[in-house]
């Protein structure tokens, strides 16, 4: 069928050029929707002016006037079969060791190591699989020639998962195994047609939140490297009597090696009853064009779990040395230090974990009748991640140690700045219906990164990203429609040069917590492949297909 160009064409064109023409920002989504519905894959979340069925109860409530008549139903599934961070560390030319003594890293430099699987937490299961996928539900009633549509549904908005499983891989210390995820299980929603243009819609949420990180603990540090030099130059410096009741040999017990393991650490948390809100709005002034826009509450978490600290021979025996004389015995008690060695500390954590608000504006153009054309732009407040805060239920040996480095955390609490700061970014979508039963898609989003070069570490990798999607959806007489997608996302290298995140390579001995890194060069290559599958369709025709099996 051939469609002929009207006088609206050349002002559809200039509004998409001048859209295509801006430029993009310096900072934008990080682990946010990257697998909430199967359309919305497709298009690269190109989706708030031409909201995707069901999942308009996310990408914007006020798209479920659009619908069908009566009861409706779908389901999808998106998983992430290959997230593959590979990690490269090298020795910084220009550092000269710590102490001017301890340079060679034989565990990290010059090594590499890419992630072997995805991580996420299953609530109902109630524990963690190394594979990433999201499901998606939605049920959807209204009644022939109302203004109303009410619906519910579930999705997941939020979720970031990698395990790094190969023996000697070095991410080991920034993060083994790491997961943060947010689930909607239960997502009441409805939708108005306030005018024959104007539509209005609101979402209400319940979630389930979860996080959680394995790692191997060290510290690089000036501070730690003197700990070993002196023990080195201790041994057998035994004076009788006097040592016993001083400084008994060798001291610090023979010291930390600035590249020794410290103590591994776990911790899993959850939240069961995070809730949000969702509203949008869909205004169709003109047949070719249509604008939506969406506010997404921030949801607010208090995360709860269970912790591990396993703590190495080298760290247990200076312990024991803090409170192997008199004299150390009072020194330690005065400045607060651990006086006797213990192999496990664990018990409850808990932590406020805030995902932050989000806003979409979204532009839908319709140059030909079987064409469509949308863009949107996205903010998210990241800004209002300032720190990572993790309160256990006992005072922490390591914590009570690097206070005297200068951490002010405090003794059960580990703090790690963030800093983020607050995004912008813009996607684009294109679909076309090529056959009365075939409609093709595909879309381009530049997903650069919250966090700054300063902040960067292992527990949030995700660097900027390139989002390429592309799927179809095939539509049946009965009203059944099955849509597929897949999208390919990539960043081809970061570089985070040494001294350059104080949350990873500094060698600054006052910023303790946590620089695993210390002096190395980091470098980073990510690739994530997300297939998605979804079938919509009138519950009748479910009836229908249970009145003939039974």
């Amino acid at each position: 069928m051939t469609t002929a160009i009207d006088t609206r064409y050349p002002i559809v064109l200039m509004i998409a050029f001048v859209l295509m023409m801006l430029p993009g920002s310096v900072l934008a989504a990080f682990h946010e929707q990257l697998a909430v519905d199967t359309v919305a894959v497709s298009l690269a979340n190109a989706v708030t002016a031409h909201p995707p069925g069901h999942m308009a109860i996310h990408y914007n409530p006020a798209g479920l006037i659009k619908l069908p008549d009566g009861k409706y139903f779908s389901a999808g599934l998106t998983a992430v079969p290959i997230l593959e961070a590979t990690s490269a560390f090298s020795q910084d030319p220009d550092f000269e060791g710590f102490m001017g003594t301890y340079r060679e890293d034989i565990e990290v430099d010059g090594k590499s190591g890419t992630s072997t699987s995805g991580q996420m937490f299953l609530p109902v299961y109630d524990d963690t699989i190394d594979f990433l996928a999201a499901p998606n539900y939605g049920l959807s009633y209204r009644k022939p020639g109302s203004r109303w549509t009410f619906a519910m549904g579930g999705y997941v908005p939020f979720g970031i998962g990698l395990t790094h499983g190969d023996a000697g891989d070095p991410s080991v210390f920034g993060g083994k195994t790491i997961y943060q995820q947010h689930l909607v299980y239960f997502a009441p929603a409805l939708s108005y047609q306030a005018t024959p243009t104007l539509s209005v819609g609101v979402t209400f949420g319940l979630g389930h939140s979860a996080m959680g990180a394995e790692l191997e603990m060290r510290a690089p540090n000036e501070m730690v490297a003197l700990t070993k030099l002196l023990g080195d130059v201790t041994q057998g410096l035994e004076i009788p009597v006097l040592s016993e009741l001083t400084l008994p040999p060798p001291w610090f017990g023979g010291g930390i090696g600035p590249f020794n393991r410290v103590a591994s650490l776990e911790l899993d948390m959850a939240d069961n009853f995070s809730p949000n809100f969702n509203v949008g709005f869909l205004w169709e002034p003109l047949k070719w064009l249509s604008l939506g826009t969406c506010y997404q509450s921030a949801i607010k978490t208090r995360q709860s779990g269970r912790y591990t600290f396993d703590y190495s021979d080298e760290w247990k025996n200076l312990m024991t040395w803090l409170g192997s004389s008199p004299t150390l015995f009072i020194a330690s008690n005065v400045l607060d230090l651990p006086t006797s060695a213990v192999s496990r500390q664990s018990g409850k954590v808990t932590s406020e974990v805030e995902y932050p608000q989000r806003a979409q504006f979204g532009i839908k153009l319709k140059p030909f009748q079987h064409m469509r054309f949308m863009v949107d732009l996205n903010w998210i407040d990241w800004s209002a991640f300032k720190q990572d805060v993790f309160v256990f239920d006992q005072d922490i040996q390591v914590f009570k140690v690097v206070k005297l480095l200068g951490y002010t955390g405090g003794n059960n609490t580990l703090m790690l700045e963030r800093n983020w700061k607050d995004t912008w970014h813009w996607s684009f979508g294109l679909e076309l219906d090529a056959l009365d039963w075939l409609t093709l898609r595909c879309g381009y989003e530049y997903r650069p990164t919250s966090v700054p070069d300063s902040n960067y570490d292992l527990i949030y990798p995700l660097p900027d990203l390139r989002n390429y999607g592309a799927g179809f959806g095939i539509g049946f007489d009965n009203g059944v429609v099955l849509d597929f997608a897949g999208a390919y996302l990539l960043n081809k290298n970061i570089k985070i040069p040494s001294e350059t995140s104080s949350n990873m390579n500094s060698t600054d001995f006052t910023k303790p917590v946590y620089n695993p890194y210390a002096g190395m060069n980091y470098e980073q290559k990510t690739e994530a492949y997300i297939l998605s599958f979804k079938i919509s369709m009138p519950t009748q025709v479910i009836s229908d297909m249970f009145k003939r099996i039974f």
